[in-house]
């Protein structure tokens, strides 16, 4: 079901930081920094501050990121999508240990889970990957990139800096629906450790929605049902914003503009059903809503062909990840359409996976040390004292 490496046990128990670098967003959450935060996955080869006043802060802000790894120095977030370049900040590489972007997101999401303070920290991190990649060479070649030590500094000033080391003792790789299904079927509790939710069922199926990727699952008792012809990745967000764009394109030549949006437009117009053009805000919800329905119907088809008659015997069915607000209305009605029962969409979609992540660390690190310091460390924080 996962892949675990752990090195030889330490005294002092070390941070836990959950990531998940989606192609759109990268969400993180640690145990030094218990609110769930997501920041755009944007990397643009960057520079060190040099006297520019606009560029000074005390400590770390998350808009205004400027890293330098053993890759270079990079502007990251929300400050590489105001950096003005031609093309993508996203990449769209799948085999992210092969990507110097993605190890550059992979090092500042998980730097950013230890305390803004300059120092050597030991991490535990716990992170997922697509369906499709999860028994390819990808996860291998991620795991040991990420089991190795680096070092990240971030640049507030001309003259003033964080450097954080980062030593890793443990790593875990799960499938990306794992996290929002042990996120919505289990929760904590201080004498049982790890209990069933309110919610939980025997037989549950999940589409989690990405930028890039859509991963569907079958799982049993919150454990995956290993069959390569229930499981699977079809098509994301992405896909809607290509449809988009091109129907903007459209949209704004008729009203007399020549008009290409950018990664930061669409997000905007995906997110509110506006672009900001010309002084305006300018509605285009029809225009995304007619995306999002055309994908949304490739999308429910793929899986109801891959789980064929078990949709009828599921007890529920889970929507989740950072795009199931702009498909969940259209999925509903494939489903509702062919017939199929309805589902329940996670409070948290955004950070579902994330969350679940971080539930699977505090799991695993049961394993190393006593539960009860585990639940104080790891799970008060993050989840509060549940029972």
């Amino acid at each position: 079901m996962t892949t675990k490496t752990s090195k030889k046990e330490k005294v002092s128990m070390p941070y836990l930081v959950a990531v998940d670098i989606g192609f759109g967003e990268l969400k993180r959450i640690s145990s030094a920094f218990p609110e769930a935060i997501a920041i755009p996955s944007a990397v643009v080869p960057g520079a060190k501050p040099a006297g520019n006043k606009l560029i000074d802060h005390e400590t770390i802000k998350d808009e205004s990121l400027i890293v330098t790894t053993s890759e270079g120095t990079y502007y990251v977030g929300e400050h590489a999508m105001k950096i003005p370049t031609s093309g993508s900040k996203r990449t769209k590489i799948r085999d992210r240990a092969s990507d110097h972007l993605s190890r550059v997101l992979f090092q500042t999401g998980i730097a950013l889970g230890v305390p803004h303070e300059t120092g050597e920290y030991d991490v535990a991190v716990v992170t997922g990957l697509p369906n499709e990649d999860f028994d390819l060479t990808i996860k291998d070649r991620l795991e040991e990139f990420l089991n190795k030590p680096f070092t990240v500094e971030f640049h507030l000033s001309a003259n003033h800096s964080i450097t954080k080391t980062i030593n890793i003792t443990s790593v875990d790789i799960i499938r990306q629906p794992e996290g929002s299904v042990t996120y919505n079927q289990f929760e904590f509790d201080k004498v049982e450790f790890l209990v069933p939710s309110e919610d939980a069922k025997a037989i549950v199926g999940i589409i989690d929605f990405g930028h890039f990727t859509t991963d569907y699952a079958l799982f049993q008792d919150g454990v995956i049902i290993e069959d390569d012809t229930t499981n699977g990745s079809t098509i994301g967000v992405t896909d809607a914003y290509n449809k988009l764009k091109r129907k903007l394109i459209v949209k704004f030549d008729r009203m007399g503009y020549e008009y290409r949006a950018s990664d930061r437009d669409l997000d905007k117009a995906i997110r509110t059903g506006y672009v900001h053009y010309m002084g305006e805000e300018i509605d285009v919800k029809a225009e995304v809503e007619s995306c999002a329905e055309e994908v949304a119907a490739t999308i429910a088809k793929e899986v109801l062909d891959a789980w064929g008659n078990e949709t009828n015997r599921l007890e529920l069915i889970v929507i989740s990840g950072g795009g199931s607000h702009v498909f969940s209305k259209f999925i509903q009605t494939e489903f509702e359409t062919r017939n199929k029962q309805g589902f329940q969409v996670l409070d948290a979609p955004q950070f579902s996976n994330v969350l679940g992540f971080y539930m699977y660390g505090c799991i695993s690190l049961s394993d190393t040390f006593d539960e009860e310091k585990v639940y104080d460390k790891y799970v008060t924080p993050v989840f509060g004292r549940v029972a």
